[in-house]
């Protein structure tokens, strides 16, 4: 409505300055009938109200402390967004605790209290809820797991499919992790028992590298940035690649969500418009993600997630940039997969009988992706 107004009766219009009775000579903007008054303030706060109310009510809690198990690049945006400011500028806090064991200790974290959320695959929320722990996926990072199992070289000639690990030696990051998870898995779908192939934890990211260059290990379960620079030095011929969907498909039969961000459902219940700044602020970053070029991406990427070299990194993330979601909406089907990978070999987990629909919410993307237009 105009700072000053001219009225008339019946009617109201805007002008430059308020007479005293009506001013033909203020310009007239708008004439209504007093009748339709009511109906026009609603029209205007309809309009007005989403641009101040996507702030209007402060966060529960501005301090946030969030784990991840190690520094693969799916996690990257965590970090990518505190270095942005994109958390920041939602009014939060954000600290990252690195738990370089791997994911079953940052899920450990988050059910112990002491970080309120954790970056991790998204398989965990289904192992909680077998376990009677609510935990609930708030935002996927990857629409794609990005993961591969590759061989020490020298054992690419014999070792043609996942049969062939029998009585070899497999690297993962630690007992309980998605690699874990994931590796049975494939064990067992090649046809393989639980005991045919020795399963070692090596940790995540250089470790798992060195501990298979020093052939302590066979093979390996990893991701970039390691598995680039594997690849460059001709240390590992990979056996399955998903770090595309096609390569997805091979090892797990269809598309397997992994990296998100994952909160127990009381803090959920607790702090709505906290988890709803976090969510903004991670699609703020996957959207600057996806839109700047690798060169961009590259210079402004963490110092933990890139090597030395310029060059290598842009052939990390030429590799690896289709991992992170435009959305950060989980999809039913897709959540169906990691279900099927995990109840495979897990028994109480397919007597479980999971709720997918209680380990994620699609309902804080979607709102981001109002209040972000």
């Amino acid at each position: 409505m105009p700072s000053s107004t001219g009225w008339k009766s019946g009617c109201w219009s805007g002008g430059r300055h308020l007479p005293t009775k009506f001013d033909r000579s203020a310009p007239i903007l708008t004439e209504v009938p007093m009748h339709a008054f009511p109906r026009l303030m609603v029209v205007i706060a309809a309009a007005v109200l989403p641009l101040i109310s996507a702030h209007a009510v402060e966060p529960e809690k501005t301090k946030l402390k969030i784990a991840v198990g190690s520094q693969i690049l799916n996690y990257m945006p965590l970090e990518l967004g505190v270095k942005l400011g994109s958390f920041k500028d939602q009014g939060l806090e954000v600290s990252v605790e690195n738990f370089q064991a791997g994911g079953s200790k940052a899920l450990q974290a988050l059910v112990g209290g002491s970080v309120d959320g954790t970056v991790g695959f998204y398989d965990h929320t289904i192992q909680m809820q077998a376990q009677g722990k609510q935990i609930s996926c708030v935002f996927l990072l990857n629409d794609i797991p990005g993961v591969l199992l590759g061989l020490r070289s020298g054992l690419a000639d014999k070792v043609k499919s996942g049969a062939d690990l029998k009585g070899l030696k497999l690297g993962i990051t630690a007992p309980g992790s998605s690699t874990d998870t994931m590796a049975r898995y494939y064990i067992k779908k090649s046809g393989l028992g639980p005991r045919d192939v020795n399963i070692i934890a090596v940790g995540s990211g250089a470790p798992g590298m060195v501990a298979l260059e020093a052939r302590n290990i066979d093979a390996l379960v990893y991701f970039d940035p390691i598995a680039t620079l594997l690849a460059r030095k001709k240390s590992a011929t990979p056996l399955f690649d998903a770090r595309t969907l096609e390569g997805s498909k091979q090892a797990f039969g269809g598309i397997y969500p992994t990296a998100c961000l994952y909160l127990q459902q009381t803090f959920i219940d607790k702090n709505p418009e906290t988890v709803q700044r976090l969510v903004n602020a991670l699609l703020k970053t996957h959207r600057w993600i996806n839109t700047a070029s690798t060169e961009q991406l590259v210079d402004a990427m963490p110092p933990a997630y890139k090597t030395d070299n310029r060059e290598v990194n842009i052939e990390i993330m030429n590799a690896s940039k289709a991992l992170f979601s435009p959305t950060g909406q989980m999809d039913i089907d897709a959540a169906k997969v990691p279900l099927a990978v995990l109840g495979d070999f897990d028994p109480k987990i397919a007597a479980a009988k999971i709720d997918l629909i209680k380990t994620f919410t699609n309902r804080f993307a979607e709102r981001a992706a109002q209040q972000l237009k």
